[in-house]
């Protein structure tokens, strides 16, 4: 028998050869910087700014021609002004360019309860004043005003009347007992702690109605009394 070939074997396919990976480049490792202090916080400041909206000057003038007067004790009154300056030039037209040089201001004070004045010489440095009255509870009103300095200025009756005050009375500086008033109070103004004294049987009530020195309902209510102190009594 003719031997059968064998089929010739099939030579191999061979494979495409795979690709080697291309190595990327072997990324640099990041330089570290230098790690950054962190700054240390200073304790907050306090603010010892003034707030403005909380804070107020009263100005030194209001630019307005007036006086006004006030009581601050039964003897002793208080007195402002101002002029203006639309005012100041006004006098200048009228009386010269040196008027306020050759002029001095004055306060007249009248007493209208008992229709009598007296005058303060004041200066131009000043705006206010305090001055003593002899009369308590009496109305008063002041007028600004200015005078020549010299008899070579020129203004009729040697006066010039700038601006008048309100009208005030001075406060009252006796106790004046009312008819059926029995009790008078009185309060400690250290420890407010409040007195009172039964003085219906003291003489000064049979003329109740006309007024008296509080030193001297103090002698006569506090008499041989622990409170009594003769340095010590009340002016009002």
């Amino acid at each position: 028998k003719t031997p059968v070939k064998k089929a010739a074997s099939k030579t191999p396919v061979k494979k495409a050869a795979s690709k080697t990976p291309v190595k990327k480049a072997a990324s640099k490792t990041p330089v570290k910087k230098a790690a950054t202090k962190t700054p240390v916080k200073k304790a907050k400041e306090v603010d010892t700014k003034i707030n403005l909206l909380e804070y107020y000057d009263l100005p030194y003038r209001y630019n307005k021609t007036l006086v006004k007067i006030l009581a601050q004790t039964p003897k002793r009154l208080f007195v402002y002004w101002d002029i203006a300056d639309e005012d100041r030039a006004n006098y200048e037209t009228n009386y010269g360019e040196n008027f306020w040089n050759v002029t001095k201001p004055v306060l007249i004070v009248h007493n209208t309860s008992k229709g009598y004045s007296f005058e303060i010489e004041v200066n131009d440095f000043a705006n206010s004043w305090y001055f003593d009255v002899d009369d308590q509870a009496n109305k008063y009103v002041v007028e600004l005003g200015r005078r020549p300095v010299s008899t070579q200025t020129f203004i009729p009756n040697n006066y010039l009347q700038i601006a008048s005050s309100n009208t005030v009375e001075s406060p009252n500086d006796h106790i004046l007992f009312e008819p059926e008033q029995n009790i008078v109070f009185f309060r400690n103004v250290k420890t407010n702690a409040e007195t009172s004294r039964n003085i219906a049987t003291l003489n000064l009530l049979k003329y109740a109605g006309k007024s008296y020195s509080a030193s001297d309902i103090y002698r006569k209510i506090y008499r041989n009394n622990e409170l009594f102190d003769a340095n010590n009594l009340p002016s009002s």
